[in-house]
């Protein structure tokens, strides 16, 4: 069976409620809904704190605040359309930074649009950027901000682990099937890996995990496709861990054990250089963005790799669309 882990991501915030008073959350379900259904998801559930809207998504998740929102998707999703419903509420003049990323894919020839694409509709809205991190050849991200000045907070950090090819016991627990989400917490501590949130998790047929934690305006997500050949995780982050950096990645790369991954840092200023036990840093590209943000994105192989027997294709049908 052949899915898509690799996500998309669109990060905008918006001074229509420092002009009006009002809150992006007032817009309401329905409004989020209709966002999410033109990327073709839809809201699985919701869980919400004084801070924050969380909703968990038939591919990864959206999160509300009241002056900015962030919504990731997977699959075979158009995640580019929630622009154009954006841009129907709000003007150009009202989104102070507005950010789109897309990681390379497993098969990207499976998807309806590809990164030049999708920046080619941004630009007709908006004037931007675009840039690739990492190797062309190997794993890189694409990204696509609005080109206005902008002044994050000294403490808006994003913390992104992208993890590809898990291995062990945790292979074993969410590819089987066979649990359920209060036994998977229970076997792995997924809901536990910052203390004192609050949880909303699902678990997909035949096989995957996506959890969303909440703690006031503090979130993670977790998102698991651990289709053999193809398996990837994803866990993000707003929680500033920049002082305890390499311990939170080791906390994440314990749970899920994965042979690579990457490590998307967002921040205001750039972290000091790390080591990841049992990892080799294989590539960094890092870039300061005209909108504010440092991004750092760091590609890591595992030091214990050995000759693997060859992948068994069990599936006779082309994964061309």
């Amino acid at each position: 069976m052949f899915f898509e882990g690799s996500e998309k991501k669109l990060e905008v915030v918006v001074n229509w409620s420092q002009e009006e008073g009002l809150s992006l959350r007032q817009l309401g379900d329905s409004y989020w809904a209709r966002m999410v259904e033109a990327c073709q998801a839809k809201i699985l559930s919701k869980m919400s704190s004084p801070s924050c809207d969380a909703y968990l998504l038939s591919e990864s998740s959206l999160f509300v605040w009241d002056d900015h929102f962030t919504m990731i998707t997977c699959g075979q999703t158009t995640l580019v359309n929630a622009v154009r419903i954006l841009f129907e509420k709000f003007s150009l003049e009202q989104i102070d930074s507005l950010i789109f990323e897309r990681k390379n894919e497993y098969f990207p020839h499976r998807q309806t649009t590809d990164f030049y694409e999708d920046i080619g509709h941004l630009k007709k809205l908006m004037p931007g950027r675009a840039f690739r991190f990492g190797r062309a050849e190997d794993h890189h991200l694409f990204l696509f901000h609005l080109d206005k000045p902008f002044v994050p907070p000294p403490d808006d950090v994003t913390l992104e682990i992208l993890m590809y090819d898990l291995q062990g016991e945790s292979a074993a627990i969410f590819g089987s099937g066979q649990y359920d989400s209060k036994k998977i917490c229970q076997l792995t501590g997924v809901d536990q890996i910052f203390a004192g949130f609050q949880i909303d998790d699902h678990v997909f047929e035949p096989c995957g995990y996506s959890l969303n934690a909440l703690n006031q305006e503090k979130y993670y997500t977790i998102h698991v496709t651990p289709q053999e050949g193809s398996s990837y995780v994803s866990f993000e982050t707003n929680f500033d861990v920049c002082q305890e950096l390499p311990q939170t990645i080791g906390r994440v790369i314990e749970v899920f054990k994965p042979g690579s991954f990457d490590v998307v840092l967002f921040h205001p200023q750039r972290p000091l250089p790390f080591e990841v036990p049992g990892f080799e840093l294989r590539s960094q590209s890092l870039q300061d963005l005209t909108c504010g943000y440092g991004v750092t994105f760091s590609h890591y192989e595992s030091r214990r790799r050995v000759a693997e027997a060859a992948y068994e294709i069990k599936e006779w049908t082309s994964v061309r669309p």
